[in-house]
């Protein structure tokens, strides 16, 4: 009896737990869509340039897929002789669908490991006006929530949404990592989430 309670309160604690978490992709399938049932790709604009797959790995002992991103960040030649853009895109929303509503979250939250360590990006968002003009809010480069930067171990980089400033939070349209620092390499990525607000911080949310 004291062996299934204590089974059934764990049980509790990890739907608990699950709940406090929006899934947008885990990269498991083969569709270039996430989680959401929406699309997801790379950008590029020449010379720069940004691949992706999908491949076996293994996080804490456990089988999974990740996604590879393998970037090649110009900063010369291209529009505005700037050299260029690359990264990775995630929507929010159908094309011409109805807009994401991101009140009830706090944060965004993905696993990330390097091939060589070093690497950086930076994680953006966009609303329905920055989408419409093609643009997201940067939060800043992972280095900001990284201490030790992007490393060849997996670590977890949690980005408060408050950080995207301004944003219209009922109408948001797209997550990105834009590659922005010259160079080559290559980033995997895992479990893209967003983090919920607890019931405390929805009542605060409400009062302001």
């Amino acid at each position: 009896m004291a062996r299934d309670l204590l089974k059934d309160i764990q049980d509790l604690f990890v739907l608990y737990v699950a709940a406090r978490k929006l899934l947008v992709d885990d990269f498991e399938g083969e569709e270039i869509r996430n989680r959401l049932g929406v699309r997801a790709n790379v950008f590029q604009k020449a010379p720069s340039k940004s691949m992706v797959s999908r491949r076996e790995d293994t996080i804490e002992g456990q089988p999974t897929r990740v996604l590879l991103l393998r970037y090649d960040k110009q900063n010369e030649g291209g529009p505005y002789g700037m050299g260029g853009w690359c990264g990775y895109y995630t929507l929010l929303n159908e094309i011409d669908g109805d807009y994401f509503d991101a009140t009830p979250y706090k944060a965004v939250s993905v696993l990330v490991r390097g091939a060589a360590g070093g690497e950086s990006f930076e994680v953006g968002m966009a609303d329905k006006n920055w989408q419409t003009i093609g643009d997201s809010v940067k939060a800043g480069p992972v280095e900001k929530y990284l201490p030790r930067g992007i490393t060849t171990e997996w670590q977890e980089l949690i980005i408060p949404l408050a950080d995207f400033g301004s944003m219209d939070f009922p109408q948001m349209g797209s997550l990105v990592f834009n590659f922005h620092k010259q160079g080559q390499g290559i980033v995997d990525l895992d479990d893209l989430l967003l983090i919920r607000k607890t019931e405390q911080e929805m009542l605060e949310a409400w009062d302001d």
